[in-house]
C-alpha cells in the first residue's frame, strides 16, 4: 500500500510540473515519405534532356547582365558513371544559373545530403559572390519559402581553388514547417565546377518530448528530463526579460536539452562542440538547464541583427550584472587603464576581438545600460532595430544621431565621463 501510494504521489507531481510548465506536444501526422534511401532521382546525371539533366531543373538565381554563366553535361570529368553535371563563370559573368531538385520532406526528420565535387580554378571575381557547392532550401505546404535572408538554408562552405574529386555533405534536421526541400547546385564565382553522385536520404526525427510554453518550446529525451524546477526558471527569466526590453514576441524560441556532451554529438553529428546554436531558426541546443545570455539574444532574433556591441548592451541591461560583476565598475576600471578605446574604434567583431572580449564587452554592456537609463528602452528598441544589418561605424552614426539627435562619439564620451564619477549602488 505505501508503495502504490508513493507512486501515486509521484505521478501527481509530475502531472502537476507539466501543467505548470506548459502544454505538452501532439504527435504531428505521420508523413509518408521514403526513409533510408536516396530520393534524388537521376543522381549521377547520366539522363539528359538536351543540356539539363532529367529529374532537375535550371532556376535564375542572381544578376541582371546578359553574361550568364555555363552549365551542362562533362564526359571528360567524372566520378562514376558516364557524365557529370558543370557550372562554369568567366570574370565577368553577371547573371547566375542554378541547378536544382524538389522533394517531399517531413517536418523534423533528420537529413543528410551529399555529393562528389570537383573544382578547377574556382575564384571570386569583382561583384561575384562565394557560392559553389550544394545547398537545400525549405518551403512550405503553400510552397513558400521559410526564410529568405539567404540564398539558400542549409549550404556546405563554398569551394575555392583546383582540387580533385572530394566527398561533401551534410546533415540536418528538417524545420517544423517545411513540407518540401529543393535540393541545389550553384557556382556564383569565376571557374569550374563538377558534380556527381548526389545523395539525400530522410531518417526518422529524433524522439523528442515537448512542452510548450508561452515563449519557448522546449524540448528533452524520455532518458533525459529537464530537473524538477529548471523549466520554471527559466520561464520566469524570459517573462522577465519581455518585460525589461518590452517585446513584442515572434514565434518561439527552441530549447532542446541533452543529457551529455557526447549525446549531443552523437545526435547531431558534430565534433568538438559543446552547444549549438541558430538565430535563423530561433533555436539552441545544449546540455545546460538554463540559459540566459543566450536566451536574451534569442528572443531579441526577429528584430534583426544590429552591431554585436549593441546587442551586448540589450543582454547586460537585462542580466544586470556580467559574471556578479557591476559591470559599470568594470568599465570605469579598463577607462581608467587607458585599455578600452572609443567605441567607434571597436565597432567590428573583428575589432573586438582583437582588443579582446574580456575588454569590449563590459565597455559596449555598460555603454548601452547607460543609454537606457538615460534615454529610456523605446529609443534604445528602436535603435536596435534600425540597426539591422549596418556594418560600419559610418552607418551607424547616421542610424544613431536619427533616434538620439546626437552623434554617437559625443554621446559616448559623454557615458565615459559618467561612468568615471560612477559610484556603486549600496
Amino acid at each position: 500500500m505505501i508503495n502504490r501510494l508513493a507512486f501515486v504521489a509521484v505521478l501527481l507531481a509530475l502531472m502537476l510540473q507539466a501543467e505548470g510548465c506548459g502544454e505538452k506536444a501532439k504527435n504531428e501526422e505521420p508523413v509518408n515519405v521514403p526513409v533510408g534511401v536516396n530520393i534524388i532521382e537521376n543522381p549521377s546525371f547520366e539522363n539528359w534532356k538536351g543540356a539539363v539533366p532529367e529529374g532537375w531543373q535550371l532556376q535564375y538565381l542572381d544578376g541582371y547582365g546578359e553574361r550568364m554563366n555555363l552549365y551542362g553535361k562533362s564526359l571528360k570529368e567524372k566520378k562514376s558513371g558516364e557524365a557529370s553535371f558543370y557550372l562554369r563563370g568567366a570574370f565577368n559573368s553577371d547573371r547566375w544559373m542554378i541547378l536544382v531538385q524538389r522533394h517531399r520532406v517531413a517536418p523534423r526528420y533528420r537529413l543528410s545530403f551529399s555529393a562528389e565535387i570537383k573544382t578547377r580554378d574556382l575564384q571570386k571575381s569583382r561583384g561575384q559572390m562565394e557560392r559553389s557547392n550544394i545547398f537545400v532550401r525549405f518551403f512550405d505546404k503553400d510552397g513558400k519559402r521559410l526564410q529568405d535572408r539567404q540564398y539558400a538554408d542549409v549550404y556546405t562552405p563554398y569551394q575555392i581553388g583546383t582540387n580533385e574529386w572530394r566527398r561533401f555533405e551534410k546533415r540536418v534536421e528538417i524545420p517544423k514547417n517545411a513540407q518540401y526541400a529543393d535540393f541545389g547546385l550553384v557556382c556564383e564565382m569565376s571557374g569550374s565546377i563538377f558534380f556527381d553522385d548526389f545523395e539525400a536520404t530522410l531518417e526518422k526525427p529524433i524522439p523528442w518530448k515537448e512542452i510548450r510554453t508561452k515563449y519557448v518550446d522546449y524540448y528533452y529525451l524520455d532518458s533525459c528530463p529537464f530537473p524538477q524546477g529548471a523549466i520554471d526558471k527559466e520561464n520566469a527569466f524570459v517573462k522577465d526579460c519581455v518585460k525589461k526590453l518590452r517585446l513584442k514576441t515572434e514565434g518561439k524560441v527552441g530549447y532542446y536539452y541533452y543529457t551529455s556532451v557526447e549525446k549531443l554529438q552523437e545526435l547531431e553529428s558534430v565534433k568538438n562542440k559543446h552547444e549549438l546554436r541558430s538565430y535563423g531558426k530561433r533555436e539552441f541546443h545544449t546540455t545546460e538547464s538554463f540559459k540566459d545570455h543566450e536566451m536574451v539574444h534569442m528572443l531579441l532574433a526577429p528584430l534583426g541583427y544590429p552591431p554585436l556591441g549593441l546587442a551586448e548592451g540589450a543582454v547586460y541591461y537585462v542580466l544586470g550584472s556580467l559574471q556578479g560583476r557591476d559591470i559599470h565598475l568594470i568599465a570605469k576600471e579598463l577607462i581608467a587603464q587607458q585599455q578600452l578605446p572609443p567605441l567607434y574604434n571597436v565597432f567590428r567583431i573583428k575589432e573586438m576581438n582583437d582588443l579582446g572580449m574580456e575588454i569590449a564587452i563590459p565597455g559596449w554592456g555598460s555603454f548601452g545600460i547607460w543609454l537606457i537609463d538615460r534615454e529610456g528602452i523605446d529609443k534604445f528598441m528602436k535603435l536596435y532595430k534600425d540597426s539591422n544589418g549596418v556594418e560600419t561605424p559610418s552607418s551607424f552614426d547616421a542610424v544613431f544621431k536619427n533616434v538620439y539627435k546626437k552623434d554617437f562619439d559625443s554621446m559616448d564620451r559623454e557615458w565615459r565621463q559618467w561612468v568615471m564619477s560612477y559610484q556603486a549602488r549600496r
